[in-house]
């Protein structure tokens, strides 16, 4: 099929103009960020994008990992212990009826500040009765720790969030009060466990890290030969990945990188579509004239009177909206437009062309010459009106995600800054979790925005004379 003449010429339009290239190299990049989500990231990732327990081993709030260069500091990465990383010690003392098992593992902290927050997991299996759970840090300085000593209730994954865990603290006061300190302020296990023992330990501006060799030790006695125990041991960095993480511990980075191909697909299918259509009710209009002209113009008035994005949030208030029912909406809204009027225009001019008159003189039928000639020549400013729509539809999504009318299931660039203002980003300077989605959008709409402006110097003649 041999491609039309004015296709070749948007193509050429595109290519010559240095707008236009840089506009095709941005977009080129928005496409293979899509592409890698696609291919690379799982679908089920996804899925569980506001499933809490998903992301709970994430580190919460933290900046990314490039931030480094930044603030100039060494910032402590996560150090995640994983339960075959941990030395197992375990036999079964026959006599006494009990079986000892221990985990050990040192951990070198050499970082300037401290850790955001400490978690540990243990997976018990045991028959008969309830093990006793013994939890110690020994620091460099050779002080040990008490964290945590109890019965363990359930059979199976026992979380314990250390920084936040009643009984922990309680046992971390113990701990401060053995070695002296004065506990006039509250005392955060993740800053005090990691402080140098001076009259600074608890105050996290003043405090300095005791760097070294930390040893992690948990101790599970049980009482059947059969019974097991694994340990897993995080310490939380405060930095992560190469966009950090928000409130609820979740990756930004998936979500960004997730949100390129829907910004894409809702962006290009709203504008692709409805373009189509307004050009081609534009082209009908012109062609048939009389009763078929009317009817199509006051309906096209109407509907560019009617306060869209009013109405589109007044529907997304009303009903559940999803991503897909999101999109059919905005489509049915604006099936008339701007370029109805537009297409409507260049018909009539190309109606008179010697073509036209040539086709109607050997007997074509309407809607031959309309699909075969008059709608070819419309591409053109078809193709331009797309491209500088889709970044129109691309806000769109965005602004109403950030006022909560969007769908919450879809990690979304406007779904994430609606998560970050939620969760007071602004007031605690987590610049990250709006700066990024934000760029990403200004940089996608940027792209179309550079095509649209060669292709608007190629639909516009008056342009190329300036």
């Amino acid at each position: 099929m041999k491609v039309p003449k004015g296709l070749a010429e948007v193509a050429k339009a595109i290519t010559s103009s240095k707008s236009g290239v840089m506009g095709l190299l941005i977009l080129l990049v928005i496409v293979g960020i899509s592409f890698f989500a696609l291919i690379f990231i799982p679908s089920d990732v996804v899925s569980k994008w506001n499933d809490p327990l998903f992301w709970q081993k994430n580190p919460k709030v933290v900046a990314p990992e490039w931030s480094l260069f930044i603030n100039q500091k060494n910032e402590p990465r996560t150090i995640h212990v994983l339960p075959e990383e941990f030395n197992k010690y375990e036999f079964f003392v026959e006599l006494s009826g009990i079986k000892y098992i221990t985990l050990e593992k040192r951990v070198n902290y050499n970082y300037d500040t401290f850790p955001s927050e400490l978690f540990t997991s243990i997976n018990t299996t045991f028959s008969n009765y309830k093990p006793l759970v013994i939890i110690k840090m020994i620091r460099p300085d050779g002080a040990e720790v008490l964290l945590y000593k109890n019965i363990l209730t359930n059979n199976g994954v026992n979380d314990f969030y250390i920084s936040t865990d009643q009984e922990i603290r309680q046992n971390v006061y113990t701990f401060l009060d053995n070695l002296g300190v004065n506990r006039t302020n509250v005392a955060y296990p993740e800053v005090c466990l990691f402080a140098v023992n001076d009259e600074n330990m608890l105050d996290f501006n003043k405090a300095s890290v005791l760097k070294g060799i930390y040893e992690i030790k948990i101790e599970i006695l049980a009482t059947d030969e059969s019974d097991t125990a694994d340990g897993e041991f995080i310490i939380h960095g405060q930095i992560y990945g190469l966009a950090g993480t928000d409130s609820k511990r979740r990756d930004l980075f998936i979500g960004l990188v997730w949100g390129a191909p829907v910004a894409l697909a809702f962006g290009l299918s709203a504008a692709i579509v409805t373009s189509f259509i307004q050009a081609f009710f534009g082209a009908i209009s012109a062609w048939y004239g009389g009763f078929v002209d009317e009817v199509v113009q006051r309906i096209t008035d109407v509907s560019m009177m009617l306060p869209f994005f009013a109405t589109l949030i007044m529907i997304s208030i009303l009903y559940e909206v999803t991503i897909t029912t999101l999109l059919i909406v905005v489509i049915t809204l604006t099936l008339f437009g701007g370029i109805t009027k537009t297409a409507r225009s260049v018909t009539f001019q190309i109606k008179s062309e010697q073509y036209i008159e040539a086709a109607i003189s050997y007997g074509a039928s309407k809607s031959r010459i309309l699909f075969l000639y008059i709608m070819p020549r419309l591409l053109p400013y078809i193709l331009a009106n797309i491209v500088l729509n889709v970044p129109f539809y691309i806000f769109l999504e965005a602004a109403l995600s950030v006022l909560g009318l969007g769908d919450p299931r879809v990690p979304t660039w406007g779904k994430i800054i609606s998560d970050a203002f939620s969760g007071d980003a602004p007031l605690h300077g987590y610049w990250w979790w709006i700066l990024l989605p934000a760029f990403l959008i200004i940089l996608t709409a940027s792209a179309f925005a550079l095509i649209g402006y060669s292709l608007d110097k190629y639909v516009n003649p008056r342009l190329r004379e300036q």
